[in-house]
């Protein structure tokens, strides 16, 4: 007697929709964390200056800090011209580096030279000790303009545009200690702190739903931290991190459809 072929049933058991959706939660959380990631080395193409004190007339050590170098080649000097209003200058030892004044085309120059090239992606800070100028008026914007000089290349971060490609460091008279033009806003991170603290209050986070909402709630907050200008610097790092996770989420969902095949 022929016997009727039994066909498996294509429709998804609810298990079978749950792992679905724990698939999809997963790829999109490495696209989310990818992101993430790509955030802070597209923020860290600066040169940023973050103030002991903005006050006028205030004694003040300024802290110049970099994490890249002149595209991949490592730092050997950093040569930051400090500008006229500025009353006086003292330099403070930097472990690795010799510090130095000079007259640099008529400007005075502090000169940073290393005693080893810093490598590209290794976070550096450099000091001096500056006396901000006392008839400055509250608002009153300080540029600092830095040579950064590699083995191979060099950048000038000297316009003071703070949208430009490459911007001076700057600071402000009379704003609050470690809030400048590059480096970050204090001001914007606890807004965003606020409004993330309130959704999560009121049940309307992204995490109260599922892995889906919480990976598209972080490669939100990724989009949101990332510095005003630096969105060309951004791009091919976003490019790359989304290609490695569509190779992940397809080796994921390759993988999860063994396993059923298996089963």
């Amino acid at each position: 007697m022929h016997m009727p072929t039994t066909r498996p049933d294509t429709h998804l058991t609810p298990g079978g929709a749950r792992a679905r959706r724990a698939l999809a939660g997963s790829a999109v959380g490495v696209a989310a964390a990818a992101l993430v990631l790509a955030a802070p080395v597209a923020a860290s193409a600066h040169v940023h200056v973050t103030p002991s004190s903005t006050e006028a007339g205030a004694t003040a050590e300024l802290a110049f800090s970099f994490s890249h170098g002149c595209e991949g080649s490592p730092t050997t000097r950093v040569e930051v011209t400090v500008p006229d209003e500025v009353s006086s200058i003292a330099l403070i030892a930097n472990p690795g580096w010799d510090v130095a004044s000079e007259l640099v085309d008529g400007a005075r120059t502090v000169v940073f030279a290393a005693d080893e090239p810093t490598p590209d992606g290794v976070r550096e800070t450099l000091e001096v000790e500056v006396t901000l100028p006392e008839d400055a008026s509250d608002g009153t914007v300080l540029a600092f303009p830095a040579l950064q000089v590699c083995e191979t290349g060099e950048t000038l971060w000297g316009d003071e545009d703070p949208a430009s490609e490459t911007p001076a460091p700057t600071l402000t008279i009379g704003e609050s200690a470690g809030a400048h033009a590059h480096g970050g806003s204090a001001e914007h991170g606890d807004a965003h702190g606020d409004s993330a603290d309130a959704d999560a209050s009121d049940g309307t986070g992204a995490g109260s739903d599922s892995d889906e909402g919480d990976a598209e709630g972080a490669a939100g907050e990724a989009a949101a931290t990332q510095p005003a200008g630096e969105d060309a610097a951004a791009l091919p790092v976003a490019i790359a991190a989304l290609v490695v996770a569509i190779v992940a989420a397809a080796l994921a969902a390759f993988a999860a459809f063994r396993r059923r095949s298996a089963s």
